[in-house]
C-alpha cells in the first residue's frame, strides 16, 4: 500500500492506493490522529511534503510506516494541475511513491535538529544584544553622551 499524505496546520488529507493503482480510502485526519491510520496500514510506504510541522509527523509515522519526504519545490505535477485540492494531491502525492518518482528531501536527525536550533537561538539572542546595544547607544547620543562611553563587553 501507498500513503499520500497532503499535511496541513490541524489536518491532513491521506489517499491509500494498491499496488495497482487504485485508491481504496480517502479520508481527513487529525494531524494528532495519524498514528492510528499509521497502525492501521503498518509496513507501507508513505509519502508527505516538507512543511513547517513535517519533523513531528514524520517522526510519528515512522515508527509504523516507510516514510518519505518530498521536496514542496520540486512536486510541480502537484503544482500545475488545474484541480488542486487536498484529495487531489494526496492522491497525485501516493501516485508518484507507487511509481518511485517523489523528488526527496532531506530528514536531518534529531540531534542535528536540536544543534539547528541552539544555533538558531544563539542567533537570536546575539540579534537581540545588538539591536538593545544600538538603542542604549542612540539613548546616549541623543542626550548628549558620546564621549567616553564604555562599549558593551561581549563576548561573541
Amino acid at each position: 500500500m501507498y500513503l499520500g499524505i497532503d499535511v496541513h496546520k490541524r489536518y491532513a488529507q491521506v489517499a491509500v492506493m494498491d499496488e495497482a493503482g487504485t485508491v481504496v480510502e480517502e479520508v481527513r485526519v487529525e494531524n494528532a490522529n495519524l498514528d492510528d491510520l499509521a497502525q492501521r496500514y503498518a509496513g507501507a510506504h508513505a509519502v508527505l511534503e516538507a512543511t513547517s510541522n513535517y519533523y513531528h509527523i514524520h517522526d510519528t509515522l515512522s515508527e509504523h510506516l516507510d516514510v518519505t519526504v518530498a521536496h514542496p519545490k520540486k512536486i510541480n505535477q502537484i503544482a500545475d494541475t488545474d484541480k488542486k485540492t487536498d484529495r487531489v494531491d494526496a492522491e497525485e502525492l501516493a501516485r508518484m511513491l507507487r511509481l518511485n518518482s517523489v523528488p526527496e528531501s532531506y530528514v536531518p536527525s534529531e540531534e542535528v535538529r536540536e544543534a539547528r536550533a541552539l544555533v538558531r537561538g544563539r542567533q537570536t539572542l546575539v540579534e537581540n544584544r545588538t539591536k538593545y546595544a544600538n538603542k542604549v547607544h542612540g539613548l546616549l547620543s541623543d542626550h548628549g553622551i558620546t564621549e567616553n562611553v564604555t562599549p558593551l563587553s561581549v563576548e561573541g
